[in-house]
């Protein structure tokens, strides 16, 4: 009976000092209470959120997978399936970022095209004296990396060949814009963007052999397609004055 007494008198007294807001009881209570050892269990069992993408990250994804898989593998062994899977993200996704397969190639093949393009400049500022040789290793750096617009379209199967044709045509005006901002003529000329085109699709021709069978070597290419624009324009320069005025700016 003392016994019950005593604590009931603990309990109340208890009580009590909590009710005049003495919280020495609660302060004093152990670190290791069964609600620390609950929420830590809690804490510990939870799992990690993962951040939630963008849009535009969910692109890039998409874009970057589109590139991993068509670099290696011919256009109609990559699915879907396959592009979603890569990117971790659902299969409908393709469909709402790209309306499919054909679209997203097209995205890939043109973000490829754009960093082309900006190695190129890159490589032609860090190196002003040497800035087509310069360009031309950088061209070759990439398309070694992504060859996307070169072995891959040889396999490119049921992909429309006019949208890719669009592509690699804007791809081709970017290196001219290039090349003409190097060279700087004093006018516009038709003969002077003729023939550079003409050379852009002829370095596309050998660096696709290149890239396929290893031959001529880079080391060849490297040497000989400068030869071969000094030479072409040296041709051209007889009939049109703004090739002429530009030829000093490539001699050795």
């Amino acid at each position: 009976m003392a016994r019950s007494i005593t604590r009931a008198g603990t309990r109340a007294s208890t009580r009590a000092a909590t009710a005049d807001g003495d919280q020495s009881y609660l302060d004093a209570r152990p670190a290791t209470d069964y609600r620390d050892v609950v929420t830590a269990i809690e804490v510990g069992d939870r799992p990690e959120r993962r951040r939630r993408l963008t849009p535009g990250d969910r692109r890039q994804a998409l874009i970057n997978s589109a590139l991993n898989l068509f670099n290696t593998r011919p256009y109609d062994e990559v699915s879907v399936d396959d592009i979603a899977a890569d990117a971790g993200v659902s299969r409908p996704l393709v469909y709402h970022y790209y309306g499919g397969k054909a679209g997203v190639f097209i995205a890939a093949l043109r973000q490829a095209g754009d960093d082309v393009a900006a190695s190129i400049c890159t490589a032609a500022l860090a190196d002003p004296a040497n800035w087509l040789s310069a360009g031309l290793a950088a061209f070759m750096d990439r398309i070694q990396a992504n060859p996307i617009g070169f072995i891959g379209l040889l396999g490119r199967g049921s992909l429309p060949d006019g949208e890719v044709r669009q592509v690699l045509d804007e791809i081709r005006d970017q290196v001219l814009s290039l090349i003409l901002l190097r060279l700087d003529p004093p006018s516009d000329s038709a003969v002077l963007q003729s023939v550079l085109r003409g050379w852009i699709g002829m370095a596309e021709t050998m660096c696709r052999e290149w890239l396929r069978r290893g031959e001529p070597t880079r080391e060849e290419l490297e040497l000989l397609l400068p030869e071969l624009l000094r030479a072409v324009l040296g041709a051209a320069a007889w009939h049109d004055t703004a090739v002429a005025a530009v030829l000093p700016s490539l001699s050795r």
